[in-house]
């Protein structure tokens, strides 16, 4: 019996390999539920991205939320797997014993049947999405808009990215109005005594003496993510009390800590946020991708 293994543990992973090259027939379905298992951690590993973006006061956030959540879908995992699985199991099984059949039949060097036909990614939409394509279609959704804003301000694009992907959670959670219509308000900017925009009023968390409280308020609704991006620029660039941040564009970290001094937020670890964004890796790969596509 093959004990449950970490996506991570490579050791493992070529122990498993092995015992299939080996005795297909006796190992190949605990091989194909344990490769099943490293599957489905592995992609409910990427699901829980978006809960690093949670407010501090979230009941989901906590010092040692991580490790318990890596071992919690390690046991969904092997539990699932160990049932009926996905289905990905017993087509890994056919594959494997196909292939250890087709290999004693033959002599000479081991290859891969000609007629056995390669796993094809499914096209079902119920399934869930990989977090990382949120990241990139939200990323891709603004970025030339982000690239002329951040001009305007003499920023780094990303940091603005990041402070949209912070705010809105990579996109997927921006205002909507009665009608269930976005607000395109990337940076959740509120009314305040601007009365010519649109306006839509919501439940917002907010900080006093660092205690997190709910409340509403009233947030400004644009026409495009662009306008959300220019009124974005007209704040920072025409309210006196960012004149700091203005003068710190080119140092990230000073500029969202002016930013919070100015009272852009009042989260006490607005900017740490921002900048864990801003520095990740997940954000900076998929800004290189993006510029290796536009460049070919």
């Amino acid at each position: 019996m093959i004990t449950g293994i970490a996506a991570s543990d490579f050791n493992a992973l070529s122990e498993l390999k092995a015992q299939a090259a080996q005795d297909a027939k006796g190992t190949a379905l605990e091989v194909a539920r344990q490769f099943e298992g490293i599957f489905l951690q592995s992609m409910l590993k990427s699901m829980r991205l978006g809960v690093h973006f949670l407010d501090e006061s979230s009941p989901f956030r906590g010092k040692d939320r991580e490790t318990f959540e890596d071992m919690l879908d390690a046991q969904y995992a092997s539990e699932i797997a160990g049932n009926k699985g996905v289905g990905l199991a017993d087509m890994l099984q056919r594959h494997l014993e196909s292939v250890s059949a087709n290999a004693r039949q033959t002599s000479g060097p081991s290859v891969i049947p000609v007629d056995i036909s390669p796993i094809k990614s499914s096209t079902d939409p119920s399934e869930p999405r990989q977090a990382s394509n949120v990241l990139e279609e939200f990323i891709k959704s603004i970025w030339p808009q982000a690239k002329a804003a951040a001009a305007n301000l003499g920023l780094d694009p990303k940091l603005l990215v990041a402070q949209a992907a912070l705010e809105t959670g990579w996109g997927k959670f921006i205002n909507k109005d009665s009608a269930g219509e976005s607000t395109n308000n990337l940076f959740n900017i509120k009314l305040g005594n601007n009365k010519t925009f649109a306006s839509v009023t919501v439940p917002t968390t907010e900080y006093t003496d660092n205690q997190a409280f709910k409340t509403t308020a009233e947030f400004r609704k644009y026409a495009s993510v662009n306008e959300s991006l220019q009124d974005y620029v007209h704040l920072i660039r025409d309210d006196a009390r960012y004149n700091l941040a203005r003068a710190n564009a080119q140092n990230p970290a000073r500029y969202v800590e002016e930013l919070s001094r100015a009272g852009y937020a009042t989260d006490p670890h607005y900017g740490e946020k921002i900048l864990a964004i801003f520095h990740g890796t997940e954000l900076n790969q998929a800004v290189s991708r993006l510029e290796d596509e536009v460049a070919v």
